[in-house]
């Protein structure tokens, strides 16, 4: 499609181009439709390209306040050369001061996440914070309604933009043996907990079906050198594999070979409103899911594609203890078709795109 019939948006991200998923997908599957241009750190991470959409980049270098100054002064001038397109910020404490620039009535700001501190004063004001900056712009986005309502965004100019998921082509899966994928975070979500309670099934079950348990994550607090002196502490070397931080356009063959998928979050309000991005990736791989009963998890797992559970070691090993009893009622096909609406496709042109042509006109 020619530039020129094109609606240019502007995206503004802190994190590297292709490590946020959302905006990566809004990029790769709306660049035909619209005219993008995309700023964000350059933190360190390899580099990733996508036909169509101009990258640029800014420093990472310096104390916090300097990268802070230095990521505002360069969006602020990005702003001015996009005076006829649309802006997307997503998120960051003190977004807020772009809006001195001028109400821009094309400014969308969008909420991918509430505050995850564990200290609740400190969650409360973060959360406060982001609901007063919310509202000094035009439009506001969020990924979901609980989301929304957790906030007390307003709901005349709040529109929902929800989580997604690529569609992830492999062979449809048996069940004979149970090869388990973790891919996320490690970074204070307790997976210790899921290797005590498969450590516990391995040692009963062991002997009647093979078992692994692949865990593709990270964190910056070191989790994952615990995770790793775990495992080795309690023999599960060779059975539990830990290969650190592996980027979602990376994993077709571990998708390939993984056939049960874990999506452990903790059960508190941090998380309650948070839809989980792994729960869709293992069900369109056709993978039925062992997955901790939040609030938006309660809504995609049932009887069908997967197991509930508490978020305990004991919990995590009835779960699986369930899947395999229930192995030869699990479909892959049937698994895959079960949240049609939560491709990253459907998402970018059932809600994305009219909602930035609906802000265009507005």
């Amino acid at each position: 499609m020619p530039t020129e019939g094109r609606h240019k948006l502007l995206i503004l991200n802190r994190v590297q181009f292709g490590y946020l998923l959302d905006t990566y997908y809004y990029c790769k599957l709306a660049a035909e439709r619209l005219q993008i241009t995309h700023v964000s750190f350059d933190t360190g991470m390899p580099r990733l390209h996508l036909a169509g959409v101009e990258v640029k980049y800014v420093k990472y270098k310096g104390r916090k306040c300097v990268r802070f100054f230095r990521l505002l002064a360069t969006f602020a001038r990005e702003i001015r050369r996009h005076r006829h397109g649309a802006i997307f910020i997503n998120y960051f404490p003190g977004c807020s001061l772009l809006t001195c620039l001028g109400r821009h009535r094309r400014m969308i700001v969008d909420i991918r996440t509430g505050s995850v501190k564990r200290n609740r004063l400190l969650r409360h004001t973060e959360d406060c914070l982001m609901r007063w900056e919310c509202r000094l712009f035009p439009n506001v986005s969020v990924i979901s309604r609980c989301l929304a309502g957790r906030l007390h965004l307003p709901p005349v100019k709040t529109h929902i933009l929800p989580l997604g998921a690529e569609r992830i082509r492999v062979e449809k899966k048996r069940f004979d043996r149970l090869d388990l994928l973790y891919v996320g975070t490690l970074d204070d979500r307790h997976i210790e907990e899921t290797v005590v309670g498969f450590a516990r099934f391995l040692h009963d079950y062991g002997a009647r079906v093979a078992l692994t348990y692949t865990i593709i994550g990270d964190s910056p607090n070191g989790h994952l050198t615990q995770l790793r002196r775990m495992v080795h502490a309690s023999g599960l070397d060779g059975v539990v594999r830990l290969p650190g931080y592996v980027h979602r356009t990376q994993l077709q063959e571990t998708f390939n070979r993984c056939n049960v998928g874990v999506s452990y979050v903790p059960m508190c309000d941090i998380y309650d409103c948070q839809p989980v991005t792994k729960t869709f990736e293992y069900i369109f791989a056709g993978m039925p899911v062992i997955a901790t009963a939040t609030k938006e998890n309660q809504k995609v797992v049932n009887r069908l594609n997967g197991v509930l559970i508490q978020d305990t070691p004991e919990s995590f090993y009835q779960g699986l203890k369930e899947v395999y009893n229930r192995r030869d009622e699990f479909d892959s096909d049937r698994i895959r078709r079960c949240c049609p609406d939560a491709s990253w496709d459907r998402i970018v042109e059932r809600d994305l795109l009219p909602y930035v042509h609906e802000v265009f006109e507005s």
